[in-house]
């Protein structure tokens, strides 16, 4: 499995927009949609820009250091997850995690989870291994009666850090 991982590794790369981009453009997204930018939007933006990978509800509180009440959190979060500006999946323990929205970023992506320590990273896949999913989808989708309208793709293994533990 390490092995494994660790190939994989050579032909991913982290998205590597910087937070600045990734902020003028939420803000850009909101004022296109008539949204205003509260200082709650703003916190939980610059929250989700600062680290790679998605996020929990906790980890946004602790990065914002509980600047907004929880409950102002979850209706923030989802006021941005309306508007288009942050997704939200679940992680392999059922928990919520948000990320800014591939519509923002422009990037789309895929994620690394650590079994060990559930660190979550975004990795990007090259172009012409996107394309064969892409095609492995549509051929999937043309197999049955799905009109299957996107993918996601979560890695499992081990990181670097854990395996140095190790």
């Amino acid at each position: 499995m390490i092995t494994i991982l660790i190939f994989m590794r050579e032909w991913y790369h982290l998205v590597s927009m910087t937070q600045t981009d990734l902020l003028d453009r939420a803000t850009r997204h909101l004022v296109a949609r008539n949204i205003r930018l509260t200082k709650a939007r703003q916190l939980v933006l610059e929250a989700l820009t600062q680290t790679p990978g998605p996020r929990s509800v906790a980890e946004l509180d602790a990065t914002m250091e509980r600047k907004v009440p929880v409950s102002s959190l979850y209706r923030t979060l989802l006021s941005l997850e309306t508007a288009g500006l942050v997704a939200k999946y679940r992680d392999t323990e059922g928990i919520a995690r948000y990320e800014i929205a591939e519509a923002v970023t422009g990037e789309h992506h895929h994620h690394f989870v650590c079994t060990e320590c559930g660190l979550t990273d975004d990795v990007a896949i090259p172009s012409e291994l996107e394309g064969a999913i892409s095609r492995l989808i549509d051929s999937l989708a043309g197999a049955g009666s799905y009109c299957i309208t996107g993918h996601r793709l979560e890695l499992e293994g081990i990181c670097s850090a854990c395996r140095e533990n190790h």
